[in-house]
Protein backbone atom coordinates (compact mmCIF):
# COMPACT_ATOMS: atom_id res chain seq x y z
CA UNK A 1 0.00 0.00 0.00
CA UNK A 2 1.44 3.35 -1.08
CA UNK A 3 1.46 6.14 1.48
CA UNK A 4 -0.02 9.44 0.38
CA UNK A 5 2.32 12.41 0.78
CA UNK A 6 0.51 15.35 2.33
CA UNK A 7 1.94 18.83 2.70
CA UNK A 8 0.41 21.07 5.35
CA UNK A 9 0.47 24.84 4.91
CA UNK A 10 -0.60 26.70 8.02
CA UNK A 11 1.16 30.05 7.87
CA UNK A 12 -2.18 31.87 7.62
CA UNK A 13 -4.05 29.68 10.11
CA UNK A 14 -6.07 31.43 12.78
CA UNK A 15 -5.41 30.31 16.36
CA UNK A 16 -8.53 29.96 18.50
CA UNK A 17 -8.70 29.48 22.24
CA UNK A 18 -11.72 27.91 23.89
CA UNK A 19 -12.88 26.70 27.26
CA UNK A 20 -16.25 25.47 26.05
CA UNK A 21 -17.25 23.30 23.11
CA UNK A 22 -20.86 22.59 22.13
CA UNK A 23 -22.22 20.02 19.68
CA UNK A 24 -25.31 20.47 17.54
CA UNK A 25 -26.26 17.27 15.75
CA UNK A 26 -28.51 16.33 12.88
CA UNK A 27 -28.69 13.38 10.49
CA UNK A 28 -26.16 14.89 8.07
CA UNK A 29 -23.59 16.80 10.11
CA UNK A 30 -22.16 17.76 13.47
CA UNK A 31 -21.76 21.46 14.18
CA UNK A 32 -19.11 22.04 16.82
CA UNK A 33 -19.28 25.46 18.47
CA UNK A 34 -16.17 26.84 20.16
CA UNK A 35 -16.45 29.62 22.67
CA UNK A 36 -15.25 31.28 25.81
CA UNK A 37 -17.26 31.36 29.04
CA UNK A 38 -17.52 34.92 30.35
CA UNK A 39 -15.61 35.13 33.67
CA UNK A 40 -17.85 37.86 35.07
CA UNK A 41 -21.06 36.14 33.93
CA UNK A 42 -20.56 32.34 33.99
CA UNK A 43 -23.98 31.83 32.38
CA UNK A 44 -22.83 33.69 29.25
CA UNK A 45 -20.88 31.89 26.53
CA UNK A 46 -19.38 33.87 23.66
CA UNK A 47 -19.25 31.47 20.71
CA UNK A 48 -16.54 32.63 18.33
CA UNK A 49 -16.43 29.80 15.76
CA UNK A 50 -18.43 26.91 14.36
CA UNK A 51 -16.87 23.90 12.68
CA UNK A 52 -19.20 21.85 10.46
CA UNK A 53 -18.23 18.19 10.05
CA UNK A 54 -19.90 15.39 8.15
CA UNK A 55 -20.67 12.40 10.35
CA UNK A 56 -17.77 10.31 8.90
CA UNK A 57 -15.35 13.22 9.43
CA UNK A 58 -16.62 13.70 12.99
CA UNK A 59 -16.09 10.01 13.72
CA UNK A 60 -12.50 10.24 12.44
CA UNK A 61 -12.00 13.39 14.56
CA UNK A 62 -13.37 11.60 17.66
CA UNK A 63 -11.07 8.62 17.04
CA UNK A 64 -8.05 10.94 16.65
CA UNK A 65 -8.91 12.70 19.93
CA UNK A 66 -9.28 9.33 21.67
CA UNK A 67 -5.90 8.20 20.33
CA UNK A 68 -4.22 11.40 21.53
CA UNK A 69 -5.77 11.03 25.01
CA UNK A 70 -4.29 7.52 25.16
CA UNK A 71 -0.85 8.90 24.21
CA UNK A 72 -1.09 11.45 27.04
CA UNK A 73 -2.07 8.70 29.49
CA UNK A 74 0.79 6.45 28.34
CA UNK A 75 3.26 9.31 28.81
CA UNK A 76 1.93 10.03 32.30
CA UNK A 77 0.74 13.53 31.41
CA UNK A 78 -2.87 12.83 32.43
CA UNK A 79 -4.78 10.09 34.21
CA UNK A 80 -8.24 8.68 33.66
CA UNK A 81 -8.65 8.52 37.44
CA UNK A 82 -11.03 11.20 38.75
CA UNK A 83 -9.41 14.01 40.73
CA UNK A 84 -9.94 13.91 44.49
Amino acid sequence: MREEKIEIYDEEAIHLFTNLISFNLNAEEICMGMGIRDIKEPGLINIHSYVHLTIPHFLRFAEAVHDQVNVLIERGVISREPEQ
